[in-house]
């Protein structure tokens, strides 16, 4: 019998069977001997083989009964070989029963599985450490890639103090799937800490505070040195560079030359070496830059190296900084003095020339496409009122613009286009103004003429060329082409066809500016899901992940499906990493195995914040004298806990709690997110206790219990559906006497209600197009278990739309409609706390927060109503540069006592009528920031509603005692906060 060997000599092995017969037998055939005898048996050793039986089997060129071929069995061991399974291989033919018996020797190729690190104390963290093995996911294994990681593993620890550590390794075999699951054990032992550094080319009384400013010795009084890091250690040595860049020493050099361990007392002692670099200043002449801004501009101060090429960037850097306000010829250039042993000065000389005014922007010779598409890709604007007082214009932006009409242009058949552009200054006459005139020769359009389309299976054929977009009769440009490799390529990839390949090529017909097009596709072999394997999972149920699968066994090993899954993975919000690869991808096998391994994310988090809020304090004070509210400062600061993964089937538990000067709150859910495996589904259960005075009429105390069910029907679609249970209790009242037993009492109220949403805007912190539809219907009812008894309607419409490049239109309409259904709504009028309130900084501008609508005619507080009417109306503008806009707006609306009372009226009947609408007209500010845009809105309410006031004791209100006023909202409003209206 033949010995195994290496890979390498498999064909040497296969080629020696011709020559030397059977080996390690009694008897010693020729090679004529074998050639042509039945095959009577095909055995592998070991028998469990890592491809599957039908499969092996499939791709031999050898059958049972069929004649024997030499050279069927060196291209039997060449197709195993190409699977990438098997590390060594060799065949042996033996002659029994007048036939052959070939037994295939193999050995099997290991591969990556799961690679996990335990024992170690952050940092470094496992992620990091896991990085630091460079095994990959799904690939080769072999023995000396372990102990290269074990190496890798200890080096990241010594850089984080770890000088003890030892590792050990754990090798997992699973037969089954030729797959190695490898963990590193890590005993860290004690963390060094820092000692005394060496400090190296610098003064010794320079020593002591260079190293103060590592801050590797402990603070605040604490004797002895901090623990050692990795980013400690590189945080020290930044913090020296930028000791020597505040005294302007630009050229400054530090370095970490070695860093020595000293077992004795665990101690790191960092030899550094220091050159100070000689004093530089950059300053400019003839026109003031600021510094900061000369820090940004001017690399030199980035790259700590002084020479020619930093200089002529900073030189470019600052000329385009000129042109961009205006000084369109500037000029900048630079000198250098002759270095002193501590001084050296960089000048640059500006000469800003004049100051300019963009005020005028053509476009000439454009046919195929008009003004407003090419203006879409251009960024030089001309002069506005406040926005760009002197135009967008720089040498640089210009020459960007030209290039971007030019692709626009090639990449629909326009190969020939010439852009140029033309300064017309002074423009019509007046010093100073300048026009850019863009000249644009499009030349002769090419087509695709014709379109050969090979290597395209008939099954494949129509959807192929429904991905084309060079088609007879289009545009031809190879961008275009580029779009169409990469649309057919995804295609064949998400149908399992991973080798599939694009060649194409064109034939010009320059007198007709035709081209002809041919496209080769090579679909490759279609690869199959073999199976599904995951590793990494403690405290997760596996079907929670197996249910979001988007690949089965037998299907199409389809890219796009790996990646929805791990898509659907990462949305369950309990895993930390999520990898997934293929085992053995570059093997040419049929079926492959599919690999998911997963790091769970940290169960529990906690989350603290501290905050203040300017608002309108009164609620819950025993006093009459601003039914408005007054203006006050209340400090606010929160506190949430959460946990993750709930009986591992990815539901989460939190809790969030907040106090301020107006609300006391305690909140807690649990979130059940694809609820039963439904992607499109979840179901939250809610508990909230609220104590708020933010109603300054009263202060209510509420207990609530919500279950609610959000089913998403698209993507832009969503339905919600629940029951919600809760007690309000109402305290300190301010209404009069009367008016308490109707409205005042404590509220239990349970109702279903369901509800639509549509949300089509482009981005919901700051949208300039499409739109927002959300309604919703509740009902309470004795049947669930509420005291008062309801329908409740309201609904939201919100769109946006452009009006040119920079300004947006939006527009909101709301109502709301409240109708008793209490057999006798006299009677048992609907509690205040469950009635409609507005006003404030996301509703009625004219009112301050939740101060519109019917009041108490005796006290003059607002008492809510049963409709509501309010429409939004605001155009959005740039204001100042990029991050600053402007806002004029029209609010109108008001909450009415009923829904038969709702009016269009402008005017005020008497400080008794509150159902009219009431306006406001204003002017907001917005900054632009990552988490919304910061605004102040001013308002003026010409209508806003006078009433009645009472000033006096609730005593004296009680014995009709107290002086009545008159009172009015003062029209003038402003409000601060974070998004935009809506």
């Amino acid at each position: 019998m033949m010995a195994p060997v290496g890979r390498l000599n498999a064909a040497v092995v296969a080629l020696s069977l011709s020559w030397c017969g059977w080996v390690g037998g009694v008897l010693y055939a020729e090679p004529q001997d074998y050639e042509g005898k039945p095959v009577r048996q095909i055995l592998f050793d070991p028998r469990l083989q890592p491809l599957p039986e039908p499969e092996l089997f499939e791709m031999l060129p050898l059958r049972v009964g069929e004649p024997l071929r030499l050279e069927a069995v060196r291209e039997s061991l060449a197709r195993l070989y190409a699977t990438g399974r098997y590390r060594d291989i060799a065949a042996d033919v033996e002659l029994a029963d007048g036939g052959a018996v070939v037994e295939f020797l193999t050995r099997t190729t290991w591969f990556i599985g799961r690679v996990s690190v335990e024992g170690v104390p952050e940092p470094p963290n496992r992620g990091q450490l896991i990085n630091a093995t460079r095994l990959e996911l799904g690939r080769e294994f072999r023995e000396e890639q372990a102990k290269a990681a074990m190496e890798n593993i200890l080096a990241v620890l010594r850089s984080n103090g770890f000088y003890q550590a030892k590792v050990d390794r754990f090798l997992d075999y699973q037969p089954a799937f030729a797959q190695v699951n490898i963990l590193f054990q890590v005993d860290a032992g004690p963390r060094a800490r820092f000692g005394e550094p060496v400090v190296r080319g610098v003064a010794p009384e320079r020593v002591k505070s260079i190293i103060k400013a590592t801050r590797w010795r402990r603070g605040w009084f604490l004797p002895g040195w901090r623990a050692v890091t990795e980013r400690r250690l590189q945080q020290g040595l930044e913090r020296i560079r930028r000791r020597f860049q505040k005294e302007n020493r630009l050229l400054n050099r530090v370095s970490l030359e070695r860093v020595d361990y000293d077992p004795a007392g665990n101690r790191v002692l960092p030899t550094l070496t220091v050159e100070e670099g000689p004093r530089m200043r950059v300053v400019t002449a003839g026109s003031r830059v600021s510094s900061g801004t000369l820090r940004r501009l001017v690399p030199v101060f980035q790259e700590q190296s002084v020479d020619r090429n930093l200089l002529v960037e900073g030189a470019r850097n600052l000329t385009e900084y000129f042109q961009n306000r205006g000084y369109f010829d500037a000029g900048v250039s630079f000198r250098q003095t002759e270095p002193l042993p501590d001084f050296q000065l960089v000048e640059f000389v500006i000469d800003p020339g004049r100051r300019y005014r963009l005020v005028h922007l053509e476009i000439d010779g454009n046919r195929y496409f008009d003004d407003d598409t090419i203006r879409e890709r251009i960024a030089i604007t001309p002069a506005t009122f406040l926005r760009y007082r002197n135009g967008r214009y720089s040498q640089t932006m210009l020459e960007e613009d030209l290039s971007a009409i030019r692709e626009l242009y090639r990449a629909n058949g326009f190969r020939d286009v010439q852009v140029s552009a033309r300064i017309e200054s002074p423009f019509r006459g007046r010093a100073g103004d300048v026009a850019v005139m863009l000249e644009i020769d499009e030349g002769k359009q090419w087509l695709v003429s014709e379109l050969s389309l090979e290597g395209v299976s008939p099954e494949h054929l129509e959807s192929v060329r429904s991905l084309l977009a060079s088609l007879p009769g289009q545009p031809y440009s190879e961008v275009n082409i580029a779009a169409d490799r990469d649309n057919v390529l995804d295609y064949y990839y998400s149908r399992g066809h991973l080798e599939a390949r694009l060649e194409w090529s064109r034939e010009e017909i320059p007198d007709k500016h035709e081209v002809r097009v041919r496209m080769v596709v090579e679909e490759g072999p279609q690869r199959l899901v073999r199976a599904t394997l995951i590793g990494g999972l403690r405290a997760t149920d596996p079907d929670l992940v197996t249910s979001r699968f988007a690949l089965r066994p037998g299907d199409p090993l389809s890219q796009s499906r790996l990646v929805q899954t791990q898509r659907r993975l990462y949305d369950l919000g309990i895993f930390a990493r999520v990898d997934a690869a293929i085992q053995n991808p570059e093997g040419n096998e049929r079926s492959k195995y599919v690999l998911h391994q997963f790091e769970e994310a940290r169960r529990h988090s906690v989350n603290v914040g501290f905050g203040a809020q300017i608002t309108r304090i009164g609620g819950g004070r025993p006093n009459f004298d601003n039914p408005a509210g007054s203006a006050g400062f209340s400090p606010r600061v929160s506190f949430g806990v959460s946990r993750l993964n709930m009986f591992g089937v990815g539901h989460t538990l939190g809790f969030q709690a907040q106090a301020s000067e107006t609300r006391r709150r305690a909140l807690a859910n649990y979130l059940a997110p694809q609820f039963e495996g439904r992607e499109n589904l979840s179901l939250t259960f809610t508990g909230l206790y609220d104590f708020s005075r933010d109603i300054n009429t009263f202060s209510s105390a509420r207990a609530e219990g919500a279950v609610q069910n959000s089913l998403r029907l698209s993507r832009a679609t969503t339905v919600r559906y629940g029951y919600t249970f809760r007690q309000t209790n109402l305290r300190d009242v301010k209404i009069s006497r009367e008016l308490i037993p109707i409205f005042a009492q404590a509220a239990r109220v349970g109702f279903l209600s369901g509800g639509l949403v549509e949300d089509r805007r482009d981005d919901p912190l700051e949208s300039t197009r499409g739109s927002y539809s959300a309604v919703e219907l509740a009902l309470a009812s004795k049947l669930f278990a509420s005291e008062t008894e309801y329908l409740r309607l309201s609904g939201r419409n919100a769109t946006y739309h452009r009006v040119g490049k920079d300004l947006v239109l939006a527009r909101a309409f709301t109502m709301g409609w409240l109708l008793n259904t209490a057999r006798d709504p006299i009677a048992k009028p609907i509690p205040l706390a469950e009635r409609f309130f507005a006003g404030g900084a996301a509703s009625l501008r004219a009112f301050p927060e939740n101060q519109a609508g019917p009041r108490d005619l005796s006290t003059g507080f607002v008492i809510g109503g049963q409709a509501l009417l309010m429409h939004n109306l605001e155009l959005r503008f740039p204001l100042l540069g990029d991050n600053i806009g402007g806002v004029l707006f029209h609010d109108a609306g008001n909450i009415y006592s009923s829904l038969g009372k709702v009016s269009l009226r402008f005017r005020q009947r008497d400080e008794q009528d509150f159902d009219y609408m009431v306006h406001a007209f204003g002017f907001g500010i917005r900054y632009r920031t990552p988490v919304g845009p910061i605004r102040l809105d001013l308002a003026y309410g010409p209508n806003s509603p006078r009433f009645f006031g009472f000033r006096g004791t609730p005593e004296q209100l009680a014995l009709g005692g107290g002086e009545r006023t008159h009172q009015r909202i003062s029209p003038f409003q402003f409000f601060f906060s974070i998004g935009q209206t809506f």
